[in-house]
């Protein structure tokens, strides 16, 4: 099988591959499918079920502390993190 991605598609695997963030396009291009069939299937096994049971539980219990941050924080926070502007 052969597929065909956008120039910028490209470029944006290449950027990941280059930071050390996957050892190939072959390698975040089989976790980007993974996931979005999965995702598409609704399927999620017991372990990741719990998973994120604990890390919902774990975000309320840090807002309940008062260590949460606002929504506009967070935002600007990803921004800066991932190099996107507005």
């Amino acid at each position: 099988m052969e597929i065909t991605l956008k120039p910028e598609t490209l470029q944006r695997i290449g950027e990941k591959v280059r930071r050390g963030e996957f050892d190939s396009a072959d390698a975040i291009m089989e976790q980007a499918v993974t996931f979005f069939l999965d995702y598409e299937k609704d399927e999620m096994d017991d372990d990741e079920f719990r998973d994120v049971k604990l890390a919902v539980a774990d975000a309320q219990a840090q807002g309940d502390r008062g260590e949460g941050v606002s929504i506009d924080e967070f935002e600007r926070s990803m921004r800066a993190k991932y190099g996107i502007q507005h």
